[in-house]
């Protein structure tokens, strides 16, 4: 039900967001879809692919004719986009999506799902129908579905990983922090009748000076890395050394959460706004580019070769082929990745050289294990009627991957000229070219500064030498604490000693021991009252500090996830309800595994 909720609530926003976007619901024979012809690009250059872009006004005219039935609608459309080698149509998919008056939130999201199977967006609205419908099975198939097309999904990768880095840092950090004020606070009370057994100090007076200890890194300049160095440093002042060294590795989290995992974070950040020529190759290749984006590719075709590539198959898709043909051989060569073979090959088969498509479709195969380049080796076989080997490379494609195989077959089927399936740009070529800016390290300061605006976040080996200055400080003064007021004792060995103490008023020692007891229950109340209300507390209520450590952490990627569930940056309508299933599902397990944690912790304090 969770899911259900969160994902219907991410459909529901997306739609009010294009609402209100549009200003006004759209005519009736208007509505939401392909845009209409234009110019193809604002550089001159631009138009030398052609006056008017065709693909567009093909779409366009496809989903313009007039017709009551939205499948037929959907599939002409479709079928328009095939013949021009898109086999994922991005607009008119969203327009489904958005436009409720079209049909049924099921209707819309499987046709949407369709003839955009590497949508995300597109699978998540199925997902949230069919969960809508009572259909759990199909629904999580669906969800599935969106997880790996958002992994093939430029946009929507880079979205998905900065929002995972901001997850994963804010985890990291709250873990860290949480386990510390656990273990802080769980150090405290032997540390109040150490001081009060040496000085006759009351409990105020070992409150303040504990609260010194704990802020004097933070009031020297190291902010909230300080600050958890502090709370380390009291931790280690006493306790069992299980307790110890999980403070320990606590305050080792949180100083790597500052520096690898804020590195990690400004890397996935700034990959967002990174490379405009790569992102406009991968844009074009994949289908409808705008019209800016299809310009920066034409102006940087001949000196990139991302944008050399795209703009090739761009030509291929307008049927432009001889064109194609001459941009894609000055590309391919025997090191040239093998979507760009396969591409030459289906621009040569197109043009009816067989011989030498099918020597690069095999040259292409031999480095791949696609089932796509063995299907269109396949229909190169079949046109050279060489039937034996394409029944051969056809079972290669089963045996690969028979649902993609399935889908191909469904798709071309009775497709005139368009029987081979192009290879668009993956997201890896892209990602390879976004990786290692220097202004990763830039931003990662900035991120840091804030945390740590100390010495500690100047580097690691800093914050390494500031966390073995809290470890020794904290060990060695807890064992001065240890020399001079000697070991602690509980409840029974308390009882033992007064029982064990000679003269004196028996009457006074009973008194001493009830009072010991009524003690002893209002700190057991308490502490039950804290293992229910306090995250990980109850870890440390049943000593056992690993399940502390594993019930702060869950909470802390339980808020970590619901602060940042609206992403790094607004959804580029990739990815539709999928973040709010992401959040649902994340959130319901999340749920689950505290509840365990806190009823382990509770039977094992129990058994006591």
């Amino acid at each position: 039900m969770r899911l259900g909720v969160a994902v219907s609530g991410g459909i529901l926003c997306a739609c009010l967001a294009a609402a209100g976007a549009a200003g006004q619901a759209p005519a009736p024979d208007d509505r939401l879809g392909p845009p209409r012809p234009f110019p193809v690009g604002l550089d001159p250059n631009a138009l030398e692919i052609s006056e008017r872009d065709p693909i567009r006004a093909a779409l366009w005219r496809a989903w313009s004719l007039p017709s009551n039935d939205l499948r037929e609608r959907s599939l002409r459309t479709q079928r328009a986009g095939l013949a021009h080698g898109l086999g994922n149509l991005v607009g008119p998919a969203n327009a489904l999506l958005l436009e409720p008056s079209f049909g049924s939130a099921l209707e819309r999201a499987e046709l949407a799902a369709e003839i955009a199977p590497d949508l995300p967006a597109s699978h998540a609205a199925l997902a949230s129908a069919r969960f809508r419908d009572w259909k759990p099975g199909s629904a999580w198939r669906a969800f599935r579905d969106a997880l790996a097309a958002a992994e093939r999904h430029l946009e929507a990768r880079l979205w998905l990983e900065a929002t995972g880095a901001d997850v994963l840092f804010g985890t990291l950090l709250g873990a860290a922090l949480g386990f510390l004020v656990l273990s802080a606070a769980a150090a405290f009370p032997r540390f109040a009748r150490d001081l009060h057994s040496l000085r006759e100090l009351p409990g105020a007076s070992a409150g303040a000076l504990a609260v010194s200890v704990v802020l004097l890194p933070a009031a020297l300049g190291e902010g909230v890395a300080g600050l958890g160095l502090g709370l380390a440093a009291f931790a280690l002042v006493n306790g069992s050394w299980w307790r110890r060294a999980c403070a320990l590795g606590a305050a080792a989290v949180l100083m790597l959460a500052l520096h690898p995992g804020l590195e990690l974070r400004a890397e996935r950040h700034a990959a967002l706004a990174m490379d405009e020529i790569a992102v406009a190759a991968w844009s074009t290749e994949q289908g409808t580019p705008t019209a800016s984006e299809l310009a920066r590719v034409v102006r940087h075709a001949d000196s990139d070769p991302l944008a050399g590539r795209a703009l090739a198959l761009r030509l291929a898709r307008q049927g432009e082929l001889v064109l194609a043909e001459e941009r894609f051989a000055t590309l391919v060569d025997e090191d040239a990745p093998w979507d760009l073979t396969a591409n030459l090959a289906a621009v040569r088969l197109l043009r009816g050289d067989l011989d030498s498509a099918i020597e690069l479709y095999e040259r292409a195969a031999d480095r791949s294990e696609s089932a796509v380049v063995r299907f269109d080796l396949a229909q190169a076989f079949g046109r050279a009627i060489r039937l034996d080997e394409q029944e051969l490379a056809l079972a290669e494609a089963q045996a690969i991957d028979p649902d993609i195989l399935a889908e191909l077959n469904h798709r071309y089927n009775g497709q005139d000229g368009a029987i081979v399936a192009y290879l668009p740009l993956g997201a890896e070529a892209v990602l390879g070219r976004i990786d290692g800016s220097p202004a990763v390290s830039t931003l990662a300061r900035a991120y840091r500064r804030p945390l740590a605006p100390g010495r500690l976040g100047e580097s690691m080996q800093q914050a390494a030498l500031g966390l073995g200055l809290a470890a020794l400080f904290g060990l060695g003064f807890g064992a001065l604490l240890v020399r001079l007021a000697g070991p602690d004792e509980d409840l029974y060995a308390g009882i033992a000693r007064l029982l064990q103490t000679r003269g004196g008023d028996s009457m006074a020692r009973m008194a001493q021991i009830e009072e010991l007891r009524t003690r002893q229950a209002r700190m057991e109340r308490f502490a039950t009252l804290a293992a229910l209300v306090v995250p990980g507390a109850a870890g440390m209520v049943s000593r056992r500090p690993l399940l502390a450590a594993a019930g702060v952490s869950i909470f802390a990627c339980a808020a970590s996830l619901w602060v940042f569930r609206d992403g790094a940056v607004a959804d580029p309508l990739a990815l539709g309800a999928l973040p709010a299933g992401l959040v649902g599902v994340g959130l319901a397990g999340l749920a689950l595994a505290y509840l365990f944690v806190l009823a382990l912790a509770f039977v094992l304090r129990d058994r006591e």
